[in-house]
């Protein structure tokens, strides 16, 4: 899709295909050279003959970095790929001043809060659809999530098998829809035309339609996977124990008393609710999932397991 919707390789090909470029400091972008026929714009532009200017048909020539050759970036402001003064990179430092490496191994502008893997992120916070998230706003075990969906490295995946249709930018690996790590580079190795590369992975584009039971869409116009925790899940419970009709609220849960010490301490618990049939040693009344938790991150786990329902796996 980047070579349909933008024809541009080197600066002077850009120049030449109508790409503006980003220049020395301060910025001066270069206009456009006039076009006399459609052939001299991009794929997805036309010329426009009042103007002798290339046309953008429905949405720019760009809408994401991937859209843009190596070297480039998109300003999806306007559609147009840029060349900074310093264009390609390996580490954010090798980058001019306010720009920074993306996935491309091309310099483009900071962008405060995204990531491409947990180590972007500062602190404990974890790298979920591209952006920074503190854990507490992440699941942690499956009930948190909606159905069919379970708890896996704080994110929540979509159980599958053959049959299974995943949301768009993942697969079906070990039973879990689990994102493509490096699908691609540009947009032309996406599937179709209606998909494109954000970030390395290859998303749909709302306007195209999302899965409505499997993604959402993100504020930048793309079909991402769901993997929040539910919003209609039940938790927090309560504030105070006057919202838990006669049990204790503990960390907005209400909790059912429970007495550890009596003969089948258990059947306490699953004569009130058969979710949290277990005991615990603080005589309050547990899911078998929270009972059994020993992982809240990934890090929580000894290589190569995952933290799955907050279990080690």
């Amino acid at each position: 899709m980047a070579h349909s919707r933008v024809i541009c390789l080197l600066p002077v090909l850009l120049l030449l295909a109508g790409c503006p470029i980003y220049g020395p400091s301060p910025v001066q972008r270069e206009v456009p050279v006039s076009c006399q026929s459609d052939f001299d714009c991009p794929l997805d532009a036309f010329c426009d003959p009042g103007t002798n200017s290339c046309i953008a048909y429905d949405f720019g020539i760009c809408l994401t970095d991937g859209d843009c050759p190596v070297g480039s970036y998109c300003d999806p402001s306007d559609g147009g790929c840029y060349i900074p003064a310093i264009a390609e990179c390996r580490a954010d430092g090798e980058c001019s001043s306010g720009f920074e490496c993306d996935f491309r191994d091309s310099c483009r502008p900071e962008t405060e809060g995204t990531c491409l893997a947990d180590g972007d992120c500062p602190g404990v916070a974890l790298c979920i659809e591209n952006l920074c998230t503190a854990v507490v706003d992440t699941c942690q075990f499956d009930f948190q999530c909606s159905a069919g969906f379970t708890c896996a490295n704080n994110r929540c995946r979509l159980l599958c098998g053959p049959d299974t249709s995943c949301p768009s930018g993942t697969a079906c690996e070990e039973s879990l829809c689990q994102p493509i790590i490096g699908e691609c580079i540009d947009s032309s190795e996406c599937v179709d035309l209606a998909t494109n590369c954000v970030e390395g992975t290859c998303l749909r584009r709302c306007d195209e339609g999302c899965a409505a039971d499997t993604e959402v869409c993100d504020p930048q116009g793309f079909c991402r996977p769901r993997t929040s925790p539910d919003p209609q899940a039940p938790s927090p419970f309560c504030r105070t124990d006057a919202d838990c009709n006669g049990s204790l609220c503990v960390e907005g849960m209400c909790r059912t008393e429970c007495d550890i010490t009596a003969s089948e301490p258990n059947a306490i618990c699953a004569s009130y609710d058969g979710q949290v049939p277990l005991c615990g040693p603080d005589s309050l009344c547990y899911a078998e999932s929270e009972m059994l938790s020993d992982c809240r991150v990934r890090s929580d786990c000894p290589d190569p397991d995952d933290c799955i329902d907050g279990q080690c796996r």
